[in-house]
């Protein structure tokens, strides 16, 4: 019985693979970019960290200076964070210019029109109810 126990399930978790679902494509681009972001503020951290190292062999007391790794580390994961943001800013603008609106087409006047239909259909909002009264 236990032989065969264990044969039906060494079958089962090779003879049957998971299926990937449509909704974990996304999930696992997300994580792909989170993972390079991650790289890259790694990357530049570690870069910084040895840039930082590299500044001790022209001291003359190498002990004494050992926080130049840290800095240059920090300064890495500060390069490396704005990189990132950079990089995701070019992106969300490719994102945008692929939109159905053509940026090119969407001059002032049809800007402005576009923008009273989106409010007119908002209901309107009442004027506060606040009133002041100063006296000198």
């Amino acid at each position: 019985m236990r032989i065969w126990l264990i044969s039906a399930s060494l079958f089962i978790f090779t003879a049957i693979t998971p299926v990937k679902g449509f909704a974990q494509d996304n999930s696992s681009s997300i994580v792909e970019q989170s993972l390079q972001d991650a790289m890259i503020i790694g990357g530049t951290a570690v870069g910084g960290a040895v840039l930082g190292l590299s500044t001790l062999s022209f001291v003359e007391e190498p002990g004494d200076h050992l926080k130049n790794i840290l800095v240059g580390g920090a300064v890495g994961i500060i390069v490396g964070v704005g990189l990132v943001a950079y990089m995701q800013a070019n992106k969300s603008q490719t994102i945008y210019k692929q939109t159905s609106v053509d940026s090119l087409d969407f001059e002032t006047s049809q800007r402005v029109a576009w923008h009273q239909k989106e409010h007119s259909q908002t209901a309107p909002v009442p004027p506060a109810q606040v009133g002041y009264q100063f006296s000198f």
